[in-house]
């Protein structure tokens, strides 16, 4: 029986090598998820094992096959066969996709001259890749819609070219990216919201973790126990205004080590950096009080 899927499926996850019982079953699996991933696009032939370890690799380190079912598989068969540059992948993936570079940036109003500009942007950056940097698709994660991850990406891009085409201030009457809609109405809004919160909760979390000693005692005091500056001062024995000094400074080198691995991780510029940060605080729902309860209580 072939279980060539199965075998490059578990090769990619890494880990124990799989009893010879159990690659059949996982082989029927995967069979089944790349004629679902093939359907839509007749003329576009990845390789199955290619595939296989693809999705392998898009899983979470405690995730099962099972989940594979769960991806968005059509648009993850895509992706990867555009990636890897196969032609009719990139002509289905220009056809399909593309388009969606006008639905994204319609609010910001820019001339034609610049949606042109976004639009060759967004397909340099998608589909172009090199040894270090490979083609942006390779890393769509499969867990919601190809268009909506598209439109993100293309209204980062439009959003760069607004400010440096006519400057941080002249954008349009809706404001700044976390003004544009509400997450109800925009899906790829509603996917940059969910990515980034959990890259801000884990860098804020990293980043506490990171503070001197009395930087965390003076937060969790004011925060968690809520002692006043007043209270903070005579606790310590200084002066209120040292203590109110302590808790700026604390609090300053907490979201400052919170920005600083957030552009590690994520690799933004410093104004789309700005830009999340004010996309997850305008419906984050928690002050920067409820943010150090969160974690000081754990």
């Amino acid at each position: 029986m072939d279980v060539s899927l199965a075998q490059a499926f578990v090769a990619a996850r890494g880990g124990a090598p799989a009893s010879p019982e159990s690659l059949p079953p996982l082989q029927a699996r995967l069979v089944q998820a790349l004629a679902v991933a093939r359907a839509p696009w007749p003329g576009v032939d990845l390789e199955g094992p290619r595939f296989a370890s693809h999705l392998a690799r898009l899983l979470p380190g405690d995730g099962t096959s099972a989940e594979v079912e769960s991806l968005t598989l059509p648009d993850v068969y895509l992706a990867r066969a555009a990636a890897d540059g196969l032609p009719s992948a990139l002509s289905a993936f220009e056809a399909r996709y593309l388009p969606e570079v006008n639905v994204a940036v319609t609010r910001l109003r820019l001339p034609p001259s610049g949606v042109d500009e976004v639009r060759q942007l967004l397909r340099q950056r998608m589909l172009v890749g090199s040894a270090e940097t490979p083609a942006r698709l390779a890393a769509y994660p499969g867990t919601g819609p190809l268009s909506g991850w598209v439109r993100a990406a293309a209204l980062w891009i439009a959003l760069d070219w607004q400010r440096q085409h006519c400057g941080q201030a002249a954008a349009t009457d809706d404001g700044d990216l976390s003004l544009l809609v509400s997450p109800e109405d925009d899906p790829e809004l509603a996917y940059l919201k969910r990515t980034y919160r959990a890259e801000f909760n884990a860098c804020f979390s990293a980043a506490l973790v990171a503070l001197e000693p009395r930087q965390r005692n003076v937060l969790r005091l004011k925060y968690l126990d809520g002692l006043s500056i007043d209270q903070l001062g005579a606790l310590y024995g200084v002066h209120r205004s040292t203590t109110a000094r302590w808790v700026l400074g604390a609090q300053e080198a907490l979201l400052g080590h919170t920005r600083r691995l957030l552009t590690e991780r994520l690799r933004l510029t410093a104004s789309q950096l700005d830009s999340v940060l004010r996309l997850i605080s305008s419906q984050l729902d928690v002050s920067l009080s409820r943010l150090l309860r969160s974690r000081l209580e754990r």
